[in-house]
């Protein structure tokens, strides 16, 4: 109790010193601002976050807690090539204890550009078009809390293949559709998916995928303390 009221003290003594956590749109390889995902910004927003899209260069992000890479804002058909040295930087992003989001589509005119992103994740677009979108093959993990089914009414997905060092945690039971990596630390993760139509303006209220987005910014945004819920261990690929 005395804790909990000196907790209070600083929150009100010292507003400053607590800040919301940070989200970048990293829009500096995509040809154009596309505003497919403007909605699920005031989401986020509204969730507490400090939501920022930016043109600035990858690595100069150093500041956010959670970076976005999503398909049609952070690359796309028309925009340049994420670099071997941006890839690597954030893969050390994340391993420093920091979170990344990014999608993968079906179109390799599109995700060419983040290829050597994919390949230090072991992620890989799988070759199978999913229409229509519905899975409901979850791994036990906190991500899927409150979860008991993702899709989306109006659009189609890929699948994705998955190798060390992530995990396939969701899917339809034959194919994937996300993937985790967390660090061996478990001071840091990611999240691959290819559903990023759960995120623009028609996709948000379908299903649970709102309630697995509420997840999925908690888990990017916490601790990252490995424990009997969290750890990696505990992870499971999908059964097939």
């Amino acid at each position: 109790m005395r804790l909990s009221i000196l907790v209070l003290c600083l929150m009100f003594m010292f507003p400053a010193m607590i800040t919301a956590q940070l989200v970048v749109f990293d829009n500096s390889h995509c040809s154009y601002d596309n505003p497919m995902y403007n909605d699920f910004k005031d989401q986020l927003t509204a969730w507490g976050y400090t939501v920022e899209s930016r043109t600035t260069p990858t690595m100069d992000n150093g500041d956010a807690d959670v970076i976005m890479i999503l398909t049609e804002a952070g690359y796309d058909n028309d925009g340049t090539t994420f670099t071997s040295q941006e890839a690597a930087w954030l893969k050390d992003f994340v391993d420093s204890g920091k979170g990344l989001l990014a999608s993968v589509c079906l179109s390799s005119a599109y995700w060419v550009h983040i290829e050597d992103l994919m390949n230090l994740f072991g992620i890989a677009e799988g070759g199978t078009t999913i229409d229509p979108v519905y899975y409901d093959q979850f791994a036990a993990h906190p991500l899927f809390a409150g979860v008991t089914e993702l899709g989306d009414d109006v659009s189609w997905t890929a699948c994705l293949t998955v190798t060390a060092p992530s995990a396939a945690v969701a899917g339809d039971g034959e194919y994937d559709m996300i993937a985790i990596y967390e660090t061996g630390s478990g001071d840091g993760g990611a999240i691959w998916t290819t559903h990023y139509h759960m995120m623009d303006g028609g996709g948000l209220d379908d299903f649970d995928n709102l309630v697995f987005l509420e997840n999925a910014f908690e888990w990017l945004t916490s601790s990252f303390v490995a424990n009997e819920d969290k750890s990696w261990s505990e992870i499971k690929t999908l059964y097939r």
